[in-house]
């Protein structure tokens, strides 16, 4: 196996291929990991016909695999591989890594939740919510300045991972899908705006990106009218309503409402960074903590 720095157009390019060959998640194309990754490379098989996208970070010259935000995980495109020859591949080109993975693996299982078209399966919960909402309309237009601003004044700091760091990158991938598979639901009252959320859209899936209301819309059930339009919109083009998580207990009620079931993948760890490091790095984490 070998790795290959995704640097060029022409690699990324060779790369989106094989992504779309195999149908894999949104998560292992260039344009998604070009927007959330500081850097990137694939580690590719012998043949260069199945590979794995390896998002990293350089600490203190030490380079860390990470699952960027916005992703969920990596997928091992293609012919699988032994679980143990991937990981030891990994371990020899990044000394620390904290990766999230899908497909097959068997390590410190995590999950997520999806809905097949077709089996939309609303229980109590969701019946009464979609009923205060029944004054709602949902419509589908782009306005991404006044999404960002709901997000910041609604979310930041209230929701792990959206805050002034995180929220650029958020902007930058939903404006790098904005004329191709992005869409946007919007939750009107009258001409009134309050809140939407953003989907990205695959050959098979449909993606809950991220999305919110304002407070009263939530107490009247507008989100679950959002969702369930976007369920509804991916039933019709015969594809799989992926929730985007969570291993949060109240969202995955949350996404069990609708009938979805859980999905797993796999978490792996290591840090075999030199002993200096891991010092500085324990010292830094307890002086951020405080």
């Amino acid at each position: 196996m070998q790795f290959v720095k995704a640097d060029s157009k022409a690699i990324k390019n060779k790369w989106d291929e094989l992504v779309s060959l195999n149908h894999c998640s949104v998560f292992s194309e260039s344009v998604y990991l070009d927007a959330t990754a500081d850097n990137w490379s694939i580690l590719y098989s012998d043949d260069f016909k199945s590979g794995m996208a390896c998002p990293y970070v350089v600490k203190g010259g030490v380079k860390i695999l990470v699952t960027p935000f916005f992703n969920r995980f990596m997928e091992w495109v293609g012919e699988p591989i032994p679980e143990e020859e991937l990981i030891a591949a990994l371990k020899g080109e990044f000394p620390v890594a904290d990766l999230q993975v899908g497909r097959g693996f068997s390590l410190n299982q995590r999950i997520y939740q999806e809905l097949d078209p077709g089996k939309l399966k609303l229980n109590q919960q969701a019946k009464r919510s979609l009923n205060k909402s029944v004054n709602f309309v949902v419509t589908r237009e782009q306005n991404i300045p006044a999404m960002m601003d709901l997000l910041q004044n609604e979310l930041q700091n209230r929701i792990h991972g959206i805050n002034e760091q995180t929220l650029p990158i958020l902007e930058k991938l939903v404006e790098n899908y904005a004329d191709k598979r992005l869409l946007q639901f919007n939750l009107l009252d009258g001409n009134n705006w309050l809140g939407g959320i953003w989907i990205l859209e695959t050959d098979t899936a449909v993606l809950y990106l991220k999305g919110t209301t304002n407070e009263e819309a939530k107490k009247s059930g507008g989100m679950y009218k959002l969702m369930l339009s976007a369920i509804e919109y991916a039933a019709s083009r015969g594809k799989i309503f992926d929730f985007g998580g969570s291993n949060v207990e109240s969202v995955r009620r949350f996404n069990l409402n609708f009938g979805a079931e859980d999905v797993v993948y796999s978490h792996i760890s290591w840090n075999n960074a030199p002993f200096w490091w891991r010092i500085v790095k324990k010292i830094r984490d307890k002086w951020i903590k405080k």
